[in-house]
């Protein structure tokens, strides 16, 4: 606003300097409670505004917290899964080799059982053979006796043939 200075005429101012200072004071005054009202408006509207983002913010800070935690729950599941799943392959690993080692035994006691047997089996052939050998030579010694038993009785036939032919 720009300072007035009126002129002093007799009796005061001159009225229509006074009339026309206030006129534009009026307006500039007008204006100023216009714009003055503008910038009201615009606060009330900024105000709206902040206080509409500040709400956005708590929900969005909100949605951050419940993602965090989510998050945080999605790692803690995550490692408990992980983990009971190693569990589960170890206890699964110690069971083959449980089951392993018991086939091992169970197949190793069964082949020692049979060449056992096997070798039971072994005795009683060599056993049978030596039998079967002894009755081999008795036999092959009956056969000589009997070849020689033979000999001396078709001598024997022939001497009696020789005698009784004459």
């Amino acid at each position: 606003m720009e300072s007035f200075s009126f002129k002093k005429v007799m009796r005061g101012y001159d009225p229509e300097e006074v009339d026309k200072a206030y006129a534009e004071i009026q307006h500039s005054l007008s204006e100023a409670n216009a714009a003055n009202s503008e910038l009201r408006l615009q606060i009330n509207s900024l105000r709206e505004q902040n206080k509409e983002w500040g709400n956005r913010l708590k929900s969005y800070e909100e949605v951050d917290r419940d993602l965090r935690d989510a998050l945080l729950s999605t790692q803690r599941v995550a490692s408990q899964v992980k983990e009971n799943a190693e569990q589960d392959a170890q206890l699964l690993l110690e069971n083959a080799k449980t089951e392993a080692e018991t086939i091992f035994s169970e197949t190793t006691q069964r082949a020692e059982q049979r060449v056992a047997e096997l070798k039971e089996e072994e005795v009683h052939a060599q056993e049978s053979l030596m039998r079967l050998e002894e009755r081999v030579s008795e036999l092959t010694l009956e056969k000589e006796e009997l070849g020689q038993r033979m000999e001396k009785a078709s001598a024997q036939l022939e001497v009696l043939r020789l005698t009784l032919k004459f």
